[in-house]
């Protein structure tokens, strides 16, 4: 292999790793300020106050913005990788925010949630560590 070679599939993997804690962050931030959001959009007493609500909320806004962050690093992805790949890996973002959820909202994670985000975590480095596709053996 070439210097070139080695250093494009470098630069390729420092990208994609970056998309992917783009997607996790986007993705993360996005489900947090929409709860945020949904809590303050609660108080709306029917579905046209609530809309003008959400219109003028912050939170909403910047739930939207974090879906279109995840959605542009997600095209990154998976311009790089296969899709069967990828989709199983987006689990980690339950891990994310089961996390904020508990720092933010002050959430109440049990153990067996804990246990189960531990088994996704297991899953995700199993997924991601496969050296060869299942159907190329």
């Amino acid at each position: 292999m070439t210097r070139t070679m080695a250093a494009d599939r470098t630069s390729a993997a420092v990208l994609t790793g970056a998309a992917w804690t783009l997607l996790v962050a986007f993705e993360t931030l996005a489900q947090i300020a929409l709860k945020a959001a949904g809590e303050t959009l609660a108080a709306a007493p029917d579905l046209p106050h609530w809309f003008a609500a959400a219109a003028g909320s912050g939170w909403a806004w910047l739930g939207v913005l974090g879906y279109l962050g995840s959605f542009a690093a997600w095209m990154a992805i998976l311009d790089k990788l296969p899709l069967s790949l990828c989709f199983p890996l987006t689990s980690v973002v339950y891990v994310t925010v089961t996390a904020c959820s508990a720092l933010v909202f002050r959430e109440e994670i049990g153990a067996l949630r804990w246990a189960g985000i531990g088994l996704i975590i297991v899953g995700v480095i199993v997924l991601g560590t496969e050296d060869e596709p299942a159907c190329a053996r």
